[in-house]
């Protein structure tokens, strides 16, 4: 899988986006791990912003667009250190019915094999990080 326009779930998505972005770099903000379903939800930024935005996010000086990924059915999970601050690079392959997601960064990795996958998002917001934070703003 190249883009994240592929996903499932992704219909608001490719009304803010009107092109293919391309499945890369995200700066991951949240990791939750639900054990009784089992299923994986992040939440990650990307550096790319909608060039499409609804009339109400206009003019509000957003810079940052945050996306999540919802995966059910979950097998082989491994994380290697906790993601903190550290830009990462993922990839997503569909294998044997199942999507594969991996993610490393510098000092991390997060991977496994999900039945389903669904984004959720994408949302918007101003990103005015702290010293050791980092920005996609230019």
């Amino acid at each position: 899988m190249r883009h994240w326009n592929d996903i499932e779930g992704t219909v608001f998505f490719n009304k803010l986006f009107t092109h293919y972005i391309e499945i890369g770099e995200i700066y991951i903000h949240s990791l939750t791990v639900e054990y009784d379903q089992p299923s994986i939800s992040i939440g990650f930024d990307i550096p790319e912003f909608p060039d499409r935005l609804p009339p109400k996010w206009e003019g509000k000086g957003y810079n940052t667009c945050r996306i999540g990924l919802t995966c059910n059915e979950i097998s082989n999970l491994q994380i290697a250190n906790l993601p903190r601050r550290e830009i990462f690079i993922a990839e997503i392959t569909h294998e044997d019915e199942h999507f594969i997601f991996n993610a490393k960064s510098k000092n991390a990795s997060i991977e496994f094999r999900a039945k389903w996958l669904s984004m959720d998002g994408p949302s918007v917001y101003v990103n005015c990080p702290e010293p050791g934070d980092h920005t996609w703003s230019k």
